[in-house]
Order: C-alpha cells, then sequence, then structure tokens
C-alpha cells in the first residue's frame, strides 16, 4: 500500500525536493534551513539566492512523470527503522513499494563488486534462505555481491530493495538495469536520497551505505576487502545499533581481509543462513519439514535432486544426474511447477519456499 499525500505534505514535498536540488542533498545544510524557517516553503520562499533555475513545480512534474514518490521523513509512512538512524535521509525518492511498518524483518547483505564466484554463490543462497523464511532483502545494486543477492532473491520470488547513489532517472550500474526493472516487477523497491539528474560521485555511495544498513535488523558482510565500501556500511550498522554478521574467509585473500578484520572487532561469524536466523531467533521453514505427495517416481527423484543441490540446476544437469529421458523430466518439470513445488530461474530450477 502507498502512503497518500495530502495537500500540505504534498506541498512539502515539492519544496523539499526543489531545495535538494538546489543545495545538492546537503544534509546540513537542508537541516539548518529547516531549523530556521519551520517548512519547507518557507525555506524556499525565504532563503532566495537571486536568479534561481530551479522550478519547484516542474521539478515535481518530472518525478509524476517518471513515476518516482517522494515521502518525507515526517510522514508517518516513511520506514521506521530508518527513521530511527541519527542521519535519516529528510526525504527518500522511491520505485515500486517502500517497506511497510509490520514485523517482517529487512537483512542487508553487502560485499565487493570483484567478487569470487564462491562469494557470488553463497551471496544468492544466503538471500534465498533468508527470503523462504520471510526476511526482505536490502542491498545497492553493484555488481558482484550486491547483484546475486538481489538475484537470490528474485529467484524464490522475495522481496528486494536496491539503494542507489544517484538519482532514479538513471539505474546504475548500466548493466543491472534489467535487474532493477525485475526487483521493481516482483514488488520490490529502488531508493535513493537523490533528486534527478545527480551525478554518481564516489561519496554518494558511501553515504547510500547507511540508508542500506539503516533499512535492516542486520548487516551480512561476504567478501569485503580492506578499505570497502562493505565496512563503512558494517560501521554504519554498529552505529546504528544493528546486527553485523560477516562470512569468514582465506586468510591471504585479499577479498577477505575486511571481513576478517570486522570478526576480530567482534562482527559474528556465520557460515550458512540459519546462522543468521537463530541468532535472530527466527524459526526456520525449511521445505523437509512438509510432506510432499508426488505425482510419479520421475517428479520425486528430480525434486531431491533440486533440494539437494540448493541452488538453480539447468535440465541438462537434471537430466544428467537423474538419467531420465528429456520428455519424461520436461514433463515431470512442468508438474512439479504446476503444483508450486519448483519455479524456473534464468539459471535452471530451484526448490520453491
Amino acid at each position: 500500500m502507498q502512503p497518500k499525500l495530502f495537500l500540505n505534505e504534498m506541498e512539502e514535498a515539492v519544496f523539499f525536493n526543489a531545495l535538494n536540488i538546489e543545495h545538492g542533498t546537503n544534509r546540513r545544510k537542508l537541516t539548518e534551513l529547516k531549523n530556521i524557517f519551520g517548512t519547507w516553503k518557507n525555506a524556499w520562499a525565504r532563503n532566495s539566492k537571486g536568479e534561481r533555475d530551479t522550478d519547484p513545480e516542474k521539478e515535481w512534474a518530472k518525478l509524476e512523470k517518471l513515476g518516482i514518490r517522494l515521502i518525507l521523513e515526517s510522514n508517518p509512512a516513511y520506514p521506521d527503522l530508518l527513521k530511527k538512524i541519527s542521519s535519516a535521509p529528510l526525504g527518500i525518492y522511491y520505485l515500486g513499494h517502500l517497506p511497510s511498518s509490520d514485523n517482517t524483518p529487512s537483512i542487508s547483505i553487502v560485499g565487493t563488486r570483484k567478487a569470487t564466484d564462491q562469494g557470488k554463490e553463497l551471496a544468492r543462497e544466503f538471500a534465498r534462505v533468508l527470503s523462504k523464511n520471510g526476511i526482505k532483502i536490502v542491498s545497492g545494486l553493484a555488481l558482484g555481491i550486491d547483484a546475486e543477492s538481489h538475484k537470490g532473491t528474485l529467484e524464490v520470488n522475495g522481496t528486494t530493495l536496491a539503494v542507489l547513489g544517484n538519482g532514479l532517472d538513471d539505474f546504475y550500474p548500466k548493466s543491472n538495469e534489467r535487474l532493477a526493472k525485475e526487483i521493481l516487477t516482483k514488488g520490490g523497491a529502488i531508493i535513493s536520497e537523490y533528486p534527478l539528474n545527480s551525478e554518481t560521485f564516489p561519496s554518494h555511495f558511501l553515504e547510500r551505505n547507511r540508508i542500506i544498513s539503516g533499512l535492516s535488523i542486520g548487516t551480512v558482510v561476504i567478501e569485503a576487502p580492506d578499505r570497502s565500501g562493505s565496512l563503512a556500511t558494517a560501521n554504519f550498522a554498529v552505529e546504528q545499533n544493528r546486527e553485523v554478521f560477516v562470512v569468514p574467509g582465506f586468510p591471504n585473500h585479499p577479498n577477505f581481509k575486511g571481513s576478517n578484520k570486522l570478526i576480530r572487532a567482534g562482527a559474528e561469524l556465520v557460515t550458512s543462513p540459519e546462522d543468521i536466523l537463530e541468532s535472530l531467533n527466527i524459526t526456520s521453514n525449511q521445505n523437509n519439514n512438509r510432506k510432499i505427495i508426488f505425482g510419479s517416481s520421475e517428479e520425486e527423484k528430480i525434486f531431491q535432486i533440486l533440494e539437494k543441490s540448493g541452488k538453480p540446476v539447468s535440465i541438462d544437469k537434471i537430466i544428467e544426474l537423474t538419467k531420465l529421458e528429456a520428455h519424461a523430466a520436461n514433463q515431470a518439470l512442468s508438474f512439479l511447477a504446476i503444483d508450486g513445488l519448483v519455479l524456473e530461474t534464468g539459471d535452471g530450477y530451484i526448490i520453491n519456499a
């Protein structure tokens, strides 16, 4: 359900957007203006900078044309967890559906853009299992661990949120534009504190990390090199009194230098998503706890292969492992999909939650 904007709230959002553009999302300056003038409308009217190029109404029309919504910190529908951090964005722009103020937890998964194949698969697996247990996944749409976390969530029809370091008129990086659209199609959200046409400054990605952790009850770090953005996200999580979980790695591998430092500093070491569920006292919903009646031995054989794998398996691999004829395997998969027991993803078939 989308938050409703009443007339005065919409008016405030219109002028906040204009001021956000004028002052380059300078939170300190914007807070100062709000404290002095009381409302964004008054701040716009009385904080003259001479000749202005920004037209509040025209800029608002641009947002509406793109379907981008803006919600201010003062709105009751603003995400509760994010509101509780010391540097909460004064307003957030979003596409899709904001997380509601219900009891559904969110966990962020972050890590290096230059992830190993093993790290990427770990990110997908953590996202899949956590999503199956009713947890929303938050990340930053970047290459590597971020993208794989979003993908893993979508594979099991979970909900995922991506936080960008630029305006929502441009999905960055471009190579993940299709992924961003799939996030929206499947009920997730793309979020930013930056107005349209904002450049992708390196500092923006550091600033957006506080939002990633701020939207989450805990942050999972998978493959964080020394001096990486993932370490910044973990540090923000600590400052926000949120949990930090870290997957350990080889001592001499550069992708784990930051991760292992976090563990030495007191972050919780985890080796599986079940460790996180246990730490958060969330009961795991495992498929092997449900009784399934199969329509044929072929269906059962395929289901067991997929259950054991825990990750998408291609049709060719299924045929190889089950030693079934192609037509028999395809027919069995079709019935399993109809019964809602398996899902077809871009990388193959996987057990449905």
